[in-house]
């Protein structure tokens, strides 16, 4: 008897053994050359005002009565990748067509003060990329991508500020995972989660009554994230594997991100070029510094198609805040005057990636 339970202890032992070496699901970026996909972009972003002040040569300017500002703005980006050549984890040709570009914003203000006792104002905003096709090219001797308009003709000016990475390959651990294994994302690299594709060319169209053209100049365009990003982006990212489940009709690994990120930018040269010729009577504008500081703190779900090498669906929410303090000097009349205007502003965000194979 004891002789029969010694042997089949090992026996006992193997499902065990087989749970514990069995392979994980492989998270890494690796599409074959020539895969073609749509990937179809969503960001949402709503926004309060919390608090603002002002100076005018250095002397504080009070706001009469209660004031509320509210800004929103929503942007479509879709696109079809062509994945010509594939080698080292990333594309070294590929060819991008822009099939939609487009956003839709609002601005309000309540102020007691102002005309009409505030001003409410909505915009649509649209893109000269849209319907053309970029090439991007790896440049292995300056490591960086070399764009080209491809059977299609645009301003050069259009292609200066393009990403490739719209495959948000910085999320993948690159290596087998299993249920419950985490990791850190470089968030440096997430800049193409909040800015997909780089700046896209996405303007406000400045025909119809219903632009913002009572904005302050410039401010026409805020709330793009092309502006509120900066350079560099700072912070912490993390991910969770989840294993691969049955979800969207597939069967995808799925990965929960954690994200805490921040961001500085001196707007102010850009918001010099973007100035409008101001009203008769307003004189001179110039703008010593726009220091914009941006915050995101969100979760969200990643559906990672371990069979085709790359992300399926992204859905991420969050809370976003965004302080703005700008200095600049206006000339009226031969007069010379230093203004000063610092605001803070919270709310939320969403961001939207499905991607589908062609």
């Amino acid at each position: 008897m004891k002789r029969i339970s010694t042997i089949c202890l090992p026996l006992l032992a193997i499902p065990l053994l087989s749970a514990t070496l069995a392979p994980g699901d492989t998270v890494a970026y690796r599409p074959a050359s020539g895969t073609k996909v749509a990937r179809n972009w969503s960001l949402k972003q709503d926004l309060t005002l919390d608090e603002m002040d002002m100076t005018m040569n250095d002397q504080p300017m009070p706001i009469p009565g209660e004031m509320s500002m509210d800004m929103s703005n929503e942007a479509t980006i879709e696109v079809t990748d062509v994945l010509v050549e594939m080698e080292g984890g990333k594309p070294t040709k590929l060819r991008r067509t822009y099939d939609k570009l487009g956003g839709d914003g609002h601005f309000a203000v309540e102020m007691a003060a102002m005309p009409n006792g505030g001003m409410d104002q909505s915009l649509t905003s649209s893109s000269e990329l849209e319907g053309k096709t970029v090439a991007f090219t790896w440049n292995a001797d300056e490591s960086k991508y070399d764009r080209a308009f491809h059977e299609s003709e645009g301003e050069e000016k259009l292609l200066e500020h393009l990403d490739e990475d719209m495959d948000l390959r910085a999320i993948a651990p690159g290596r087998e995972v299993a249920a419950g294994d985490t990791w850190t994302i470089d968030v440096k690299q997430l800049r193409a989660l909040l800015m997909p594709g780089g700046d896209v060319g996405v303007r406000p169209d400045k025909s119809g009554d219903d632009q913002m053209d009572g904005m302050m100049p410039g401010m026409d365009n805020f709330g793009d994230m092309s502006d509120m990003l900066g350079d560099m982006l700072e912070g912490e990212a993390t991910a969770e594997y989840q294993g691969l489940q049955d979800v969207e009709g597939g069967k995808y690994g799925v990965i929960k991100l954690k994200l805490e990120i921040q961001s500085n930018n001196d707007m102010a040269d850009k918001l010099q070029d973007m100035l409008q010729e101001l009203p008769d009577g307003m004189g001179e504008m110039t703008f010593d510094h726009m220091d914009v500081e941006f915050g995101l703190e969100g979760e969200g779900t990643v559906l990672w198609d371990t069979e085709l090498g790359m992300i399926r669906k992204v859905d991420l929410s969050g809370k976003v805040s965004m302080s703005v303090d700008v200095a600049m000097q206006l000339k009226v009349q031969g007069r010379e005057m230093a203004m000063e205007q610092s605001m803070t502003m919270s709310g939320t965000i969403a961001i939207k990636l499905d991607v589908t194979k062609e």
